[in-house]
This record gives C-alpha cells, structure tokens and sequence, in this order.
C-alpha cells in the first residue's frame, strides 16, 4: 500500500511454508550504505540462486514514498499555482480599487491641507481606512477559507490545511499592497497645491 492507504493487518509466514504459489516476491534490504550502490549485488545474487528469476525493479524506499506520494503532489503544486494567481488577483483588485478610492478624495486631501493637515496626517488617515477596508475583507475571506479548508484534507499530505505560517502570510501580503496601493495616489496629492486640488473635479 501507499503512504496515505490506512494500515492493513498483517502476519509473518515463511514463504516455505505458504501453500499457493507466489506470483511476486518483495525483498528488502537494510543498509547503512548507498542503497542505490547495491542494485547491481542484489540482481547478481538473484541470478546465482535461479537466473529464470525476473527482477522487475528495484526501488529504494525514498523512491517507493515518492511513487506512493505523486498524486497528492500534483495536487498540492495545483493548489498553489492557483492560490498564487489568486493572491496576485486579489492584489491587484485590492490596489487598482483603493488607488481610485484615494483619486476620488483629491479635493477631500486638498481641503485638509488646506486647513493645516500635514501630509503625515493625510496619509495616516488614508492608510488607517485602507487598512480598515483590508482587515474586515481579511476577516471574511479568513473564517471562509477556515471552514472550507477541511475539504482540501485529503489532497495535502504532511501539511495541514489551516497552516499558521499561510494564515499569516497572506494577510500581510494584502496589507501591504493596500498600504502601498493608497500611499502612492495619497502621496501625489499631497504635493499638489491645495488650490488646484480644490478646484480638481
């Protein structure tokens, strides 16, 4: 069986000993060495003891997990190819859609500064509602992807599906790209002379 087949119970009988005959036999051997060096000693000692004798292959064990495990790792690189294009979506909708929020509060950052905002208090207050924006949509899409995690159990070996390092890694990615996102217009404007700002329609 594979890597991720339950255990089956099993018993040891000498082959001398089993009534019906063996259609495979499965040797291993433990060693301290190279197993792949003794390939070549194994097939001799087959052909020594019966040269009809076919060996069809001969695997070491990291082969054999290998084998066992390729299907869920074809899943799992699915999976993050697709959650990379995911997260490079969402990232660039999150900054093509606060880049035009700060756009449209041209005239709002003109009258601030108007009045005496400084340009840290300007983008202190655009960052504080991007991140605001950011935060309550990470907090939906974190309790989704929680739940809905669990359906992904069986395609992921090793890994578990509500990984601390992803659940942190991804927010910050989008936290980051909406500070970037509404620092930038933010920016512009406040170097844009209040007047012209105001009169921007």
């Amino acid at each position: 069986g594979g890597v991720l087949d339950p255990p089956t119970p099993e018993i040891f009988i000498s082959h001398r000993q089993w009534p019906f005959p063996i259609d495979d036999l499965i040797v291993v051997i433990r060693t301290a060495d190279d197993p792949s060096a003794l390939a070549t000693a194994a097939r001799a000692i087959v052909r020594e003891g019966d040269p009809t004798l076919p060996v069809d292959s001969i695997l070491t064990m990291e082969d054999r997990v290998a084998a066992s495990l390729a299907g869920p790792r074809s899943y799992a690189v699915f999976l993050v190819g697709f959650a990379l294009c995911a997260l490079a979506i969402a990232g660039v909708g999150l900054f093509g859609v606060l880049s035009y929020t700060t756009c449209q509060r041209t005239r709002e950052i003109g009258l601030r500064s108007a009045l005496g905002a400084r340009r840290s208090d300007v983008l202190a207050l655009v960052g504080q509602q991007a991140v605001t924006i950011t935060c309550v949509g990470l907090a939906v899409g974190l309790m989704a992807a929680f739940f809905l995690s669990q359906s992904l159990a069986t395609l992921i070996y090793g890994i578990s599906t509500r990984d601390a390092v992803t659940f942190l890694a991804v927010p910050l990615v989008l936290i980051v790209v909406s500070i970037v996102a509404c620092a930038a217009p933010a920016w512009r404007a406040t170097r844009i002379d209040p007047l012209v700002a105001l009169r921007t329609e």
